[in-house]
């Protein structure tokens, strides 16, 4: 398949070595900074609140009033980045779903490793249920790493009979962080298997191995789980642990949709802001699908 223009333009801009395996976490996070703390546009109200004692940015667009909201785990490889350099991502959730958006500031390792991410994510959710939100409106995503977080918070809800989001969307989830499989063609540029692997390493600090079902939800046990939404790039480094998981999740009865999109790379919804085509067409179909699985309703029209 032929990718567009601005995306080709983009990869080719990527340095080699780019994801270098020998890179600590200092040096991912400055790795990270020139593609993070983006401005925001003077439409989106940011209100910084605390929900189950977890500091979360609160994100709405003014002139948008809506009752669906997305429960955001954001990327950053678990070492990387922190809420207030994510503002922008909450932003484009928000333009591109038209909903309010709730995304937790969950520690970041290797300072606070495994399970300090997970934990922050499950009590900023049970903080949010707790203001009487209903969960049939929340629609959750992950990204990158963040999908790991938002399957681990599906399980955990699951195990305890808490009330869960209405689904689950992932933005090319990283669900296998021992990256047992990867594409053996086609260039990723922003992700290597062992790369990977390290901020895998990074955040468990050994006490889990990287296959462990509570950090590489790929290998749990799917029964119970709310409708999931996959969307796999074909030259994601992490596209086999999406691929896994979707094949437990449809064996264990859940509802699993799952797109791949050919000649894509990670992370490649996070250019719809640069009008990349494909991402462009990523989120119509995210929008769809999360309209459609929540009694959410919004009064005003998509802008785009």
């Amino acid at each position: 398949m032929t990718i567009s223009p601005a995306l080709q333009a983009i990869i080719d801009a990527i340095p080699a070595d780019f994801a270098d395996p020998a890179a600590d976490y200092r040096a991912v996070r400055a790795m990270f900074a020139p593609f993070h703390g983006r401005p925001v546009s003077a439409d989106l109200k940011i209100t910084l609140r605390h929900y189950g004692g977890v500091r979360c940015g609160d994100y709405v667009l003014q002139g948008h009033p809506s009752d669906r909201i997305a429960f955001h785990c954001h990327g950053g490889a678990f070492v990387s980045t922190p809420l207030d350099e994510y503002h922008f991502y909450a932003e484009i959730i928000a333009r591109q779903i038209d909903c309010r958006v709730i995304m937790p500031d969950y520690r970041l390792a290797p300072e606070h490793p495994y399970p300090a991410a997970h934990d922050d994510c499950f009590n900023a959710y049970c903080g949010l249920l707790d203001t009487g939100v209903s969960p049939g409106n929340i629609v959750l995503i992950g990204e990158s790493c963040g999908g790991s977080l938002a399957l681990g918070l599906l399980l955990r809800l699951r195990d305890a009979g808490l009330p869960m989001p209405a689904c689950c969307i992932s933005l090319t989830g990283w669900f296998d962080l021992s990256v047992a499989e990867s594409p053996t063609r086609g260039r990723d540029p922003f992700l290597t298997p062992e790369w990977v692997r390290n901020r895998g390493r990074d955040y468990v600090v050994g006490q889990l191995a990287l296959d462990d079902p509570r950090v590489s939800p790929a290998f749990a046990a799917m029964h119970g789980l709310p409708p999931l939404y996959l969307q796999i790039g074909e030259y994601d480094t992490v596209r086999e642990g999406a691929l896994l998981l979707a094949a437990n999740a449809l064996r264990s009865g859940v509802e699993v949709t799952m797109e791949g999109w050919p000649g894509m790379i990670q992370g490649w919804h996070g250019l719809v802001n640069e009008r990349v085509p494909e991402a462009i067409a990523a989120w119509a179909g995210i929008r769809k699908f999360a309209h459609a699985k929540t009694r959410g309703t919004a009064a005003s029209s998509h802008t785009g």
